[in-house]
Formats: C-alpha cells, structure tokens, sequence
C-alpha cells in the first residue's frame, strides 16, 4: 500500500511561491508531496472549514494523515523534507520564535506579489 502524500496548496500567481513549490517538490522525496494551487477545485474541499479569503491568504500543508498547516507552519512542515531544513524547522518551531516567524511569513504574504515581481492572475 502507498502512503498518502501531503498536498501542499499555494498561490500560482505568485513567483515566489512557484520558486518554493518546485523547491520543494525538486528537494522532497518522489511521492511525498503532490501541489495544488489556490484555483483547484479540490482545494475547497481539502481545507474545508476555510474561507475563500483564508484559503488565498497563506499557503497551506495537508498532512498524509489529514491534518491542516497553515503559514509559516506549512512552510516549517515543508522544508523539513531536508536533514537541515528537519533542524531549522525544529529551532524555528519553538515557541520562543512562533511570534517572530509568523510575523515575517505573514509579511511575505502580503507582500508577496511586489517581491516576485508578478502580478495577481499571472
């Protein structure tokens, strides 16, 4: 039996997220993660219980076993794919830096079109 991936969802609008998306599906194992941008039809129902404006607001992590990451915790959950990204994801976990963390990932969301130089829609 194969094990069930982790969905990452993401903006594919965003040229910062593709470059993190083929980070990551380039970095992690072969069948580990599957991605799916903010307009697939599947994705409402993976994050149900989000809003339309929750969903596009952050990218999202559904675990192999069905549990939701959003933010800077998806992106933590994401990167641990390497042994250094398993060690940053761990110091940067703490609950000492979760304010921090979600501070400067939610900046990049809402920044994020003006630092990849794409537009909505692209």
């Amino acid at each position: 039996m194969t094990a069930r991936p982790h969905v990452f969802v993401y903006d594919g609008g965003c040229g910062l997220c593709r470059a993190f998306k083929d980070w990551l599906m380039e970095t992690a194992a072969p069948g580990t993660f599957e991605s799916l941008t903010f307009d697939d039809p599947r994705v409402p129902e993976l994050l149900a219980g989000k809003s339309f404006g929750e969903i596009r607001e952050s990218a999202h992590v559904i675990t192999a076993d069905g549990r939701v990451r959003s933010g800077h915790s998806a992106i933590l959950l994401a990167i641990s794919v390497r042994w250094w990204g398993r060690a940053l994801a761990a110091v940067f976990g703490l609950p000492l830096f979760d304010p921090v963390m979600k501070w400067g990932y939610n900046w990049i969301a809402q920044n994020r079109y003006r630092l990849s130089c794409a537009a909505p829609g692209k």
